[in-house]
Formats: C-alpha cells, structure tokens, sequence
C-alpha cells in the first residue's frame, strides 16, 4: 500500500534563474535536437543533470554522471538550488489543452515508499535494460532523485483534492512555468503536519500504478538493494528506499492519454500494396484515396473514422510514401489474437490495440519481433500525425507509420492489476511531468556520498 512522506526538496531560486529556460521534458522525450535547445537556453538547464552531453576523452574518473554530479554541487553551493526548510508535501497542478479543451490535471509530489512489483505498486509496459543502466549510472555518481515517476491511484471520493484544493485555491504557487507543448506547470508547498498527516492516510490503503517512469522505478529500486548489500542503513525520509514521485488520482477529470504512433523504416524489400493484400486475411481494410491537393481531406476522413468507431472496434490508420492514399485496417475478430499468440496472456492484454498491432501488423507481417522493438532497429516513436506524416513524405528512412487510437485509463489499470505488461511505448500520459521543478537529494553515509 501506499506510504507517502514529506520531503525537503530542493528546488531553483526564482531570484537567480528564470524557471521556464530551465526545467525540461523528461529525460526520455530529450532527442539529441531538444538536448542542444536545452542546452542553449540557459547555463542552469536541468538537461546538464538528467542527460549530459557525452565528450571526447570520457572514462570512469570523467563522464556525463560526473559532470551531473558536479553541476549540482556547485549549483547548490552557488545559491542556484536551496533547500526547503521544512518537510513538505507538493500540489503539482498542470493546465493544458487537448483538442482545444482545457483541461488541469491535479497530482501531488511525495516521497513514497518503494516495494516490488505485485504488492503495492503496478506495473503496466516492459522495460529495457539500456534506460535502466543509464539512470543507475546517473544516481549512483548523484545520490539523488531527479526526474518524477508518475503514478496513478483510484479514489472516487477524491479525499486528497478534497484536502488540498482549498489551500491551493488561497495560495499563489510557489513555481510556475510554461513549457514547450504549451502547458502551464504550477506547484505549490504544503508543510502544515495536520494537512500532511490527513493526506498520508487518505493514501494508505491505496494500490499505486505506474503511469510513466517504469525504468526509473524499477532503478530505484535496484538502487536501494545496492545500498543494503553495502550495509548502509535509510537515513530519514529522504532515504534510499524511498523515491520522489508524482501521484494523481484516476479520477480527476484532468487525465489524458495520447497514442504512440510507429514510424517503421529499413525494411528490405517493402512494397505497400503488397503489404495491404496480406493485411486482408485479418483485417477489414477501407481506402481513402486522394489527388495531391486533395490529401488533407481523406487524411481527416480517415483520423474522423478512427476517433468516431475507437470505443468498438480495433482501428489502425497506416499511411506509406508510395501510395496516395490512406488506409484504415478493423480487425475482423478478437479470437484471431487468441489463435496467434502461442504464450500464456490474458484476455485483457491480448485484446489492445497496441498488442494487436505489435502481435499482427509488425511481427507476423513485417518480421519486426520483440528483440527488434528492443533494438529500435525498425521502429521510431513519433507523438504527433501530421509530424509523422512529414517525416514519411520527407525522409526516404521512413517506409510507413501505423496510426493508433490512444489507450484507455481503465485498460492501464486493468492490465496492471492482473500482472501483465503491455508493449513498450502503450501510453503517453499528456503533459509530461517536467523535471527540476523538485529535486530529492538522499541522505547516505559519508563514506557513499564521497
């Protein structure tokens, strides 16, 4: 279950730097494109933290887990970073549109005590093993806790809203920012111990779900056994078995997930037509032609279909170079999936979209298979359509882009709640929680910290 602690972050001084050029995306969503933005947009980004730029001569003694290392320090000892004076609990609202509607999404940033998988906490995507190494390497030269691990609980009755929004509504935030996709990131300090008491037990009894940051958790937790085989013992709150988290109740109105489109390139021998006649065995497929200038309209029809017949049907959008023309594949029945996936899953993970689509468009079709989605050597992960689109029309890598409808909340849940893991990249949880707006520095042994 549960078990939530105040913490002292550390957080930027509004009287040195300004917030909106230095938090950041995730370190995940940072391509080498954005890292340079970064970079440029201020000495103090939070980039030079959470993904360094490699340099020539780099070892073991000097690297980009050093140099993050450094950066904090003199960061913290040059007033950049201070330190909150007393324990405290994070409302963390965030205000964003989607399809033109405005929408705030309510969470709050606690520590939380970390537990395996199947107890107290959910997991609902699989992990790779190079992210994982990458973030043990950062926290390991840090001691700290960086970027957030977004996390989903269920409580109709809404008790943590109920507790904090009055205090938020009378308070002005104590950061603010704007980031690059639009949305306004608002957090405030709660540090009353009656208010941080109530909230802890509204939380207790409540299963977490890991929304977004499966790598980060599962580090954390490979962290804090680290720290056990050498015999250091928790030190406080801010200890090693404990992590920094943002927690958001499933049913706050403010929650949105976006699909995850596939751009696939590299393909030998890839021919469209080719590919649609087999596509046929399983799938309904409609066409939507066009003329060049006629190519925004079938593009719509064909996004209108998807949203309109997403609730009822398994819908695939796929649109390739060489044709003129887009194309929305329905899969015919769900009992195909149960006669082509030959290992034991359940019934709630064979019947996603994105499994559908992994099981039967990319590995039975185009031989793109799970070590291959590991490697990324076919497949790029794209946010956007008309994005997508370009980069298909522009860049002769890209063979194609498969369109998805976004995953339901109540799938997540459900998927995790009955121990399975969905394919990589099954949701993405609009806005992102941006990184430096909290940093959770732990308390270790003298002798770990040097």
């Amino acid at each position: 279950m549960a078990q939530v602690f105040p913490f002292r972050a550390y957080t930027y001084n509004l009287e040195k730097v300004e917030l909106d050029k230095v938090v950041t995306q995730p370190y995940d969503k940072i391509d080498p494109q954005l890292q340079e933005v970064y970079y440029k947009r201020s000495p103090y980004n939070f980039v030079r933290i959470i993904k360094g730029k490699d340099q020539a001569g780099d070892d073991e003694s000097s690297n980009k887990y050093t140099r993050a290392h450094d950066y904090i320090q003199r960061w913290i000892d040059e007033g950049i970073l201070k330190r909150d004076k007393e324990p405290s609990i994070y409302p963390y609202n965030q205000e964003y549109k989607v399809e033109g509607q405005l929408k705030v999404r309510r969470g709050l940033i606690v520590l939380t005590h970390l537990e395996p998988y199947g107890t107290g906490v959910k997991a609902h995507e699989r992990t790779l093993t190079a992210p994982k190494a990458d973030r043990l390497n950062l926290m390991r030269a840090t001691g700290a806790n960086f970027g957030h691990i977004f996390m989903l609980y269920s409580d109709p009755q809404r008790r943590v809203s109920q507790l904090l929004q009055p205090l938020v509504e009378k308070e002005y935030p104590i950061l603010q920012a704007k980031d690059d996709f639009g949305a306004t990131h608002k957090v405030w300090r709660v540090s009353e111990p009656e208010t941080i008491r109530q909230v802890q037990q509204a939380l207790a009894d409540k299963v977490l779900f890991i929304a977004d940051g499966h790598h980060r958790y599962e580090t954390a937790v490979n962290y804090a056994e680290e720290m056990r085989k050498k015999g250091l013992k928790p030190i406080g709150n801010e200890s090693y078995e404990n992590r920094m988290m943002t927690l958001v109740n499933i049913e706050e109105p403010g929650l949105a997930i976006l699909p995850t489109h596939r751009l696939i390139h590299s393909l030998q021998g890839f021919n469209i037509n080719s590919y649609i006649e087999q596509t046929k065995r399983y799938f309904r497929v409609e066409e939507f032609p066009y003329q060049p200038q006629g190519e925004e309209k079938a593009q719509e029809r064909m996004f209108q279909e998807m949203e309109k017949r997403g609730d009822k049907e398994h819908l695939f959008g796929i649109f390739a170079r060489e044709a003129n023309r887009f194309y929305l594949l329905s899969l015919k029945d769900e009992s195909i999936m149960d006669e082509l996936v030959k290992e034991e899953r359940l019934a709630a993970w064979k019947h996603l979209d994105v499994s559908i689509l992994h099981t039967i468009l990319m590995d039975k079709l185009l031989r793109i298979d799970a070590r291959s989605l590991e490697l990324q050597t076919n497949v790029t992960y794209e946010r956007y359509k008309d994005s997508a689109i370009e980069k298909v029309k522009k860049d002769n890598k890209y063979q194609l882009v498969f369109f998805l409808n976004p995953t339901k909340v109540h799938n997540v849940k459900e998927v995790a709640e009955l121990g399975e893991r969905m394919p990589q990249k099954s949701t993405d949880f609009f806005p992102k929680l941006l990184s430096g707006l909290t940093v959770n520095k732990m308390n270790l042994s003298e002798a770990e910290s040097s």
